[in-house]
């Protein structure tokens, strides 16, 4: 004859298994949550840009700006304005054809110069190209993490506002770096005292 066993917990037994359980799915979701944020920490996308514009011509200095004929290609340029852009990519990741875009916020003209310092073997990869009269395009094969794009532009006239940097690429972060004028003593100095500081102004200069 077969004897059944019975348990009889009491409220107490059963208030501490539900603590017992509870305790190890807050644990497992904590892990998960962690996890997830390892990774996206870990993985890191993230684009840095500085834009100056300056004008070519000092009217300061010839006065009779007014009388001058400026071309750059087929354009003909109201005011010599130079911009130039630099893109660093401050994250972990190669960033592979981000769709740049520098795009004016009125009818100045952006024409595509040329970029500055390529990288060997990158001249094929690393392009600009003028896409209407106010839009211009930084064309990349890819941008390795700590790498940096130069690109010089001419403006046909001084803009009343800087031109949009664009850039619609899914979990790309874009942070743009204000020109940071420092000395070489007072970066020494920030070497020591602020590393990450000191590298993220040697990054952008």
């Amino acid at each position: 004859m077969e004897t059944e066993t019975v348990v009889n917990l009491s409220q107490s037994d059963i208030i501490g298994i539900i603590g017992a359980l509870s305790t190890i799915i807050i644990g497992l979701l904590s892990w998960f949550i962690s996890a997830s944020h390892m990774k996206k920490t870990m993985e890191r996308k993230e684009l840095q840009y500085s834009m100056k514009i300056s004008p070519l011509i000092n009217k300061d200095l010839f006065k009779e700006t007014n009388k001058l004929e400026i071309k750059y290609e087929d354009d003909i340029i109201e005011e010599l304005v130079l911009l130039e852009i630099t893109i660093i990519n401050s994250g972990n990741m190669a960033i592979e054809n981000p769709p740049i875009r520098i795009e004016s916020k009125d009818a100045t003209y952006i024409i595509p110069a040329y970029l500055d310092d390529v990288p060997d073997g990158y001249e094929d990869h690393w392009t600009i190209e003028r896409e209407d009269g106010e839009t211009s395009l930084i064309k990349v094969n890819h941008i390795n993490p700590g790498q940096k794009i130069k690109a010089k532009f001419l403006m046909d006239k001084m803009p009343p506002e800087n031109p949009m940097f664009i850039c619609a690429t899914p979990n790309l972060k874009i942070k743009r770096i204000a020109d940071i004028e420092i000395s070489t003593t007072a970066l020494s100095i920030l070497d020591v005292i602020y590393p990450s500081i000191s590298s993220t102004i040697k990054l952008i200069r």
